[in-house]
């Protein structure tokens, strides 16, 4: 029984007509997790770069990352799998993300020890596309798992034109804000939107 809970039946709760769907506590962690990521990174944006305040949102934004992508390495993939292997399209996401993660922490390291803006800069590029990334990744598991009702509301060529747009609307967006304001100016600015 605990394993089914933690595991579980990733799907429609029959025995009850009033609940849409049953969350295993690996998907509850997982949620929590990303929500908890979304608002740090909220945060992390708009506190000043570089104080105390910063360095911690950033722990906690770094911290709930790598809880939301890790935890989905013990969830099979209820769409889009990969034959019956129990992995999905979306279980790439982890690599992509651990990968962008690292190498905006190490690009950190680098700049503290160097002190070169370049690596600054990378440290933030890579954060603000990890933020999207997120964005991105939540926007895509709601549209596309069934246990949400959107795949099934829509015929498929609706279904992967709303998807593809909102995905490429949020990525525009962080490829805006990215050019406008992160690859533009001095890296060691105070805040993340002033040129």
């Amino acid at each position: 029984m605990v394993h089914r809970y933690i595991l579980g039946d990733i799907g429609f709760d029959q025995d009850r007509r009033h609940r849409m769907f049953t969350f295993p506590l690996l998907i509850q962690i997982h949620v929590i997790a990303a929500v908890v990521a979304i608002v740090t990174g909220t945060v992390v944006f708009s506190l000043p770069k570089g104080d105390r305040r910063h360095r911690f949102w950033a722990c906690v934004y770094v911290t709930a990352m790598m809880v939301t992508t890790g935890i989905v390495i013990f969830v099979p993939a209820t769409v889009l799998e990969f034959g019956d292997s129990g992995w999905g399209f979306f279980h790439l996401f982890i690599l992509v993300g651990g990968v962008s993660a690292f190498v905006g922490i190490f690009a950190l390291f680098k700049w503290r020890r160097t002190r070169d803006p370049a690596w600054l800069r990378n440290h933030q590029i890579r954060f603000a596309f990890s933020y999207a990334g997120l964005l991105m990744a939540g926007v895509s598991q709601l549209s596309t798992n069934p246990r949400f009702g959107l795949v099934n509301a829509l015929t498929p060529s609706q279904f992967w034109l709303s998807f593809i747009a909102t995905n490429f609307a949020i990525l525009t967006v962080a490829m805006f804000f990215v050019s406008r304001y992160l690859a533009k100016g001095d890296p060691r600015r105070r805040y993340a939107m002033k040129i």
